[in-house]
């Protein structure tokens, strides 16, 4: 009992990543499936389906450059200045941000584009 025990962070921290990482396949899955739907059956048309994807593949190429950027300031989800805190988040509130307004966005796209022109 000579000082204050090193917090061991565990595997959270790993976890978190490897969600974000899960969901952002998820969403290039659900994009490259969204392409699958002839552009003639919706009411948005080929324009709104290129903007879906655009949306889709942007949101998801920032967020993956974001998160791998973070979990290297972050030293893997660890701290090495020797503090009790734990690891700073590898999402910031911009990115949960976009992710909802992305998720907002493709919600509209997909109810307008259900609807046969």
């Amino acid at each position: 009992m000579s000082g204050p025990r090193e917090r061991d962070p565990g595997l959270q921290p790993e976890r978190t990543l490897l969600s974000w990482q899960r969901t952002l396949f998820l969403l290039a899955v659900v994009t490259l499936l969204y392409l699958r739907v002839p552009p003639e059956d919706t009411l948005a048309g080929t324009v709104g389906q290129l903007i879906a994807v655009g949306i889709l593949f942007g949101t998801s190429t920032v967020l993956a450059v974001h998160l791998q950027k973070r979990w290297r300031q972050t030293d893997h989800g660890r701290r090495a200045d020797g503090s009790l805190r734990p690891p700073a988040p590898l999402a910031r509130p911009w990115a949960l941000v976009a992710v909802s307004l992305a998720v907002l966005g493709i919600s509209v796209i997909a109810i307008v584009s259900a609807f046969p022109a």
